[in-house]
């Protein structure tokens, strides 16, 4: 049993981390993955001599991989053949470009019932964000909603924690989807947003933070919230035990004014995210913004819009590598320019050109996005006590629904006379049917 997953067969056509994290789980438990790599993969080039680079590569272990051309007949046609002998097919690239070559859910499942379709995107199949880029690695500087590291304002930003959420949350649920698909051989269509899987995992350090946040968002009423707490005011931040979410969160609302940035460091490596600079973070006019240089077609673009064209003969920025080996000059020269306007004129010239970028946020801001409304993430909860809080329910959908209706916590014990009475029945059945019965 040590390969659980052996027989299954999973396609994977992705980019970046939380797809292949996805493949690499399922993978590691024994399934026979292959990678649809792209016949010349520019970003792989460009970081081909990296620091760091066997961490990423390492996603691709226990995988077997082939190149197709998804532009092309021969490619598309050979897709759809190795597509008709999978169980799970895995999706993470930009929104419809596996649908336009006759790949999507839709497609397959009429041919394929037996299918679990993963779709990994940063907000979701719908929605008001739906058809916002595609990966976003830059969807990282949404970090704040995570609350604090014990040494600074943000977690560490050389952790992709929206990519490695998201791939626990389709790897489990994708292994969930195949007992279904076992058991009734129907598939399911199975949408991760790493908006939602980053929400859900920061809510288990949210506490009262969070239901407060959800009340300022607008999302749930003051009378819902727990009892004791109240929306928090600036007196509570500043009051509040030094350590402590709140006033942590007071620290990054303060930072999100351009006061403090709420990556402050004293160390430039720790704000550009270590030994490599892929997902920087900026300083505008009013506030800071993260986005992504991954590849040369990025960083062409960049310097294009800077009026800095003269930036591309740099040595000292000619490659990935070269960047991260001087991202402190890299941060002195692109702030220079930055710091004359204002972040939101710089976000939009930047997704104009296709370079992923976000403001950095709070847990607060993130819940107020018309996107987690659009989802009904957060659900009302009563505590065992009869208080009433608020969570955040799970981010997956399954064929467009949540997967389960929620049930609220129990106190410790509720259930004993229901299950033992549930354990006494299977008893008589079992004495019936000549079992012998169950020993506890």
């Amino acid at each position: 049993m040590n390969a659980p997953l052996s027989g299954i067969r999973v396609i994977e056509f992705c980019r970046g981390a939380a797809g292949a994290y996805c493949g690499l789980l399922l993978a590691d438990m024994g399934a026979d993955v292959i990678l649809v790599d792209e016949p010349v993969d520019d970003i792989t080039n460009d970081r081909h001599s990296m620091p760091g680079e066997p961490a990423q590569l390492g996603l691709r272990r226990n995988k077997r991989s082939v190149a197709l051309d998804l532009l092309t007949l021969e490619g598309r046609s050979l897709a759809h053949t190795l597509v008709r002998g999978a169980d799970v097919v895995i999706e993470c690239l930009p929104s419809g470009a596996l649908a336009r070559a006759g790949l999507g859910y839709d497609a397959l499942a009429g041919v394929q019932p037996h299918l679990v379709y993963v779709s990994i995107s940063a907000f979701g199949q719908d929605g008001p964000r739906s058809a916002a880029q595609p990966g976003v690695p830059a969807l990282e500087a949404l970090r704040g909603m995570l609350g604090t590291a014990p040494s600074g304002l943000e977690p560490p930003r050389d952790l992709p924690v929206a990519d490695l959420a998201a791939g626990l949350y389709a790897a489990f649920s994708a292994s969930a989807a195949l007992v279904a698909a076992r058991q009734h051989g129907r598939g399911v269509h199975i949408d991760v947003p790493m908006l939602g899987a980053t929400l859900a995992i920061a809510a288990l350090r949210a506490g009262d933070e969070g239901a407060q946040a959800a009340h300022r968002a607008g999302l749930v009423p003051a009378a819902g919230m727990a009892r004791g707490t109240a929306p928090e005011s600036a007196s509570d931040r500043t009051e509040s035990a030094e350590g402590t979410g709140l006033y942590r969160q007071g620290l990054a609302e303060v930072a999100e004014h351009g006061k403090a940035s709420p990556l402050a460091r004293d160390d430039d490596a720790e704000r550009f995210g270590g030994p490599v600079a892929p997902w920087p973070t900026f300083r505008a006019k009013d506030g800071y913004f993260g986005m992504d240089l991954d590849g040369q077609a990025h960083w062409q673009s960049i310097c294009a819009l800077v009026h800095r064209v003269d930036l591309l003969d740099d040595s000292r920025f000619g490659n990935a590598l070269e960047r991260a080996r001087h991202q402190a000059a890299l941060r002195d020269v692109l702030e220079a320019v930055f710091v004359l306007e204002d972040r939101g004129v710089w976000l939009a010239r930047l997704a104009a050109v296709g370079v992923p970028c976000t403001a950095i946020s709070t847990y607060s801001r993130v819940l107020a996005d018309p996107q987690v409304a659009h989802m009904g993430w957060v659900r009302p909860m009563v505590l065992p006590g009869g208080q009433t809080t608020h969570t955040i329910v799970s981010p997956v959908r399954l064929n467009g629904r949540s997967p389960v209706t929620h049930g609220d916590p129990p106190a410790p014990g509720a259930h004993t006379g229901d299950i033992l009475a549930e354990l006494d029945a299977e008893d008589v059945l079992a004495t019936r049917n000549d079992i012998p019965p169950k020993t506890r």
